[in-house]
C-alpha cells in the first residue's frame, strides 16, 4: 500500500465525531443548510431534471432518496442526481484549487441514508471529504496545467466519505481510495471556453464514482495498492508532485472551516468580481451611457478561469454567463441586483448588456498576483466619454473567512434558494432540525424534509 493509501485510510478509519471541536459541527451544518438550499434553488433547472428523470427510473432497497421526492433509487443515481442539484447553480461553497467541496455532501448524505449510519457519523465523513479535497488541491495545482479538473478530487473524497459512513475498515477503505482514483481521471476542458451543462454534472459525477467504488470495496473488490504514488499512478499520470500536508486534528485547523461561502450564483472569481460592480451602480446610477470603458484588475487566475476567451465576453447560455467576469459586471453595474434570473435567457442575450461587455477589459496584474489566493482582489474603474475615473475594490467577497457569512445571511439564503418550491411552514421546520442535524438518527430523515407534494 503507497503512502497516500495508508494515510488517508488511517485518518478516516481513527477520526471520531467526539474529536470534532464544537465550531467544526456548526460549520459542518452551515454547510449542509447552505448545499440544501442550492439544491432546492436548481430543483427545476434543466439539468437537474435530466438527472433526477434518471434516478427515478430505479427503485432499489436499500436505496437514497432522490431530493424533493419519496422516491428511492440506487445509490449511485441518487448521488448524481441530488449531486446535480446542489451543483448546478455554482452557488455552493469553494475552497482554492481544489473546486467545491461541498460537492462531497450530497453522496455522503445519500451513502449514509443506504448504510443507515446516524447523523454524526455523517458529520464526520463530511469533514474527512473536506480534508481530502482541500488539502489535494491546494498541494496538487499542477494537474490543472496538465488538462485535468478538479472534479477528480470529488470523487476521491466522496469515496472516502462514503466509506466512512458504510463503516469500511482501513483495507476497505485504501481499495475505496484506489478504484475511485484509477479509473476517473476528469478532463479540464468541462470549464474552458463555451460551457455546456457538463459544467454543473462533473464534480457529481465523480462524487457517483466515489461512491461506487465504495460500494464495490465493501463488497470485497480490490484496487490497485500503489494507485498514487505507482509507477503508473495518480502522481505520474496526472502530474502531480505533490506531498500532503497535516489534515486538521489537534492543532492543525480543520479545512471545512477555512472555505468560502457564495452571496451571489456565479463562479467565485465571477462572484468576487460583482461586489465593486453593485458599488459602481449606485454611484453611476443614470449615467451608464456615458460609460467609455471599464477596466478591471485582478489576478491570473480569475482571467484563466473567467475571462479565459472571447465566449466570456459574449455568453449564450447559463453556463458560460455564470463563469464569465464581463457578464456578470455587466449586469450588476446596469441595475444594481444580482440573482438566478439574471441568467434566464432573455437576460443573457440582452443586446444593451453585450454592449456593456464590449466596453470591458480584464487583466492580472503583479500587484494582485501577490496577493492572491489569500485575497482575492478585483478593482474595476469605470471612465465616461468626459473622462472621469470612478473606481471600486475588493479583496474579500462576502463569504471568505475574513468577511463570513452570519448564520441568519447562511438562513436568508436558503429561505431564498428554497421559497419557489417549498412553503414557509416547510422551511422553517428544515432549518430547525437541520441546525440540530447531529441528534438526527439517519440521513433519510434529512432528506425526507425537502419531499415536495406533486
Amino acid at each position: 500500500m503507497d503512502r497516500i493509501l495508508e494515510f488517508l485510510s488511517d485518518y478516516a478509519v481513527a477520526l471520531k465525531y467526539q474529536d470534532l471541536p464544537a465550531g467544526v459541527v456548526h460549520e459542518v451544518k452551515r454547510r449542509v443548510i447552505d448545499t440544501l438550499g442550492c439544491a432546492m434553488g436548481g430543483y427545476s433547472m434543466p439539468p437537474p431534471r435530466i438527472a433526477r428523470a434518471h434516478a427515478m427510473e430505479a427503485s432499489s432497497t436499500p436505496g437514497s432518496t432522490i431530493l424533493g421526492t419519496r422516491h428511492r433509487s440506487t445509490l449511485e443515481a441518487a448521488s448524481f442526481a441530488n449531486g446535480v442539484m446542489a451543483r448546478y447553480l455554482d452557488f455552493n461553497d469553494t475552497t482554492i484549487k481544489g473546486g467545491h467541496p461541498s460537492d462531497n455532501i450530497m453522496p455522503i448524505l445519500a451513502a449514509a441514508e443506504y448504510a443507515a449510519a446516524d447523523m454524526r457519523t455523517a458529520i464526520v465523513a463530511i469533514v474527512i471529504a473536506y480534508e481530502v479535497q482541500d488539502r489535494f488541491g491546494a498541494v496538487s495545482r499542477a494537474i490543472r496545467t496538465h488538462g485535468w479538473d478538479n472534479a477528480i478530487y470529488v470523487g476521491i473524497a466522496s469515496a472516502l466519505g462514503a466509506a466512512k459512513v458504510m463503516g469500511l475498515d482501513k483495507e476497505q477503505m485504501a481499495y475505496a481510495l484506489s478504484l475511485a482514483t484509477i479509473p476517473n481521471a476528469a478532463m479540464n476542458q468541462t470549464r474552458v471556453g463555451h460551457l455546456s451543462m457538463w459544467k454543473g454534472c462533473s464534480a457529481p459525477n465523480s462524487a457517483k464514482n466515489g461512491v461506487f467504488a465504495a460500494l464495490m470495496a465493501r463488497r470485497g473488490m480490490t484496487g490497485p495498492l500503489e494507485a498514487f504514488e505507482g509507477a503508473r499512478g495518480f502522481k505520474k499520470q496526472l502530474g502531480a508532485s505533490f506531498e500532503l500536508p497535516a489534515f486538521g486534528g489537534g492543532d492543525e485547523p480543520y479545512a471545512i472551516a477555512t472555505d468560502k461561502l457564495k452571496c451571489f450564483p456565479a463562479d467565485y472569481e465571477a462572484q468576487c468580481s460583482i461586489t465593486p460592480a453593485l458599488e459602481l451602480h449606485s454611484l453611476l446610477k443614470g449615467k451608464l451611457h456615458e460609460i467609455a470603458k471599464i477596466e478591471i484588475e485582478t489576478y491570473d487566475n480569475a482571467v484563466y478561469v473567467a475571462a479565459d476567451t472571447r465566449d466570456k465576453w459574449s455568453p449564450t447560455n447559463r453556463e458560460t454567463a455564470d463563469h464569465s467576469i464581463p457578464y456578470v459586471v455587466a449586469v450588476a453595474l446596469s441595475q444594481g441586483t444580482f440573482w438566478l434570473e439574471d441568467f434566464e435567457e432573455e437576460r443573457i442575450r440582452d443586446t444593451k448588456i453585450h454592449a456593456l461587455m464590449q466596453k470591458i477589459e480584464v487583466r492580472a496584474t503583479e500587484e494582485f498576483n501577490k496577493a492572491w489566493p489569500q485575497a482575492y482582489p478585483f478593482r474595476i474603474t469605470a471612465t465616461t466619454n468626459s473622462g472621469e475615473k470612478h473606481m471600486r475594490e475588493v479583496r474579500y467577497a462576502k463569504g471568505h473567512p475574513k468577511n463570513p457569512m452570519s448564520d441568519q445571511e447562511v438562513e436568508a439564503k436558503f429561505r431564498r434558494l428554497s421559497e419557489p418550491v417549498m412553503n414557509t411552514k416547510q422551511i422553517d421546520d428544515a432549518l430547525n432540525q437541520l441546525w440540530d442535524m447531529e441528534s438526527m438518527n439517519n440521513a433519510h430523515d434529512i432528506l425526507a424534509l425537502f419531499a415536495l407534494e406533486g
